[in-house]
């Protein structure tokens, strides 16, 4: 089914179609505007990212603290819950009375 289809009276056949579809003045803007999105599309592929997603740093992922007791406390700054022997919130920094 697919043998045939790049035969050079086929290739002519399509060029004639999108010459009548866009037209002859806008045929080497599509030509540039693809070349262009082949030539990103090739600097994503080697780089592993688009030009739309900024590359995140690896860092080691926020694990909440358990608390050691079923009587957890609050932080009076942000009102998380933070464990009894904690000396700092870990949601925001807080220092926590003693």
């Amino acid at each position: 089914m697919i043998e045939g289809l790049f035969q050079p009276i086929h290739l002519v056949i399509i060029l004639a179609i999108i010459l009548i579809v866009f037209g002859a003045g806008k045929l080497p803007e599509v030509g540039g505007g693809l070349g262009r999105s082949i030539t990103e599309f090739r600097k994503g592929v080697k780089d592993g990212s688009t030009p739309d997603e900024p590359v995140m740093p690896t860092s080691k992922p926020i694990v909440a603290a358990k608390p050691t007791e079923s009587t957890a406390t609050f932080c009076p700054t942000c009102g998380a819950k933070v464990a009894p022997d904690a000396r700092f919130c870990a949601n925001c920094g807080a220092q926590q009375a003693a």
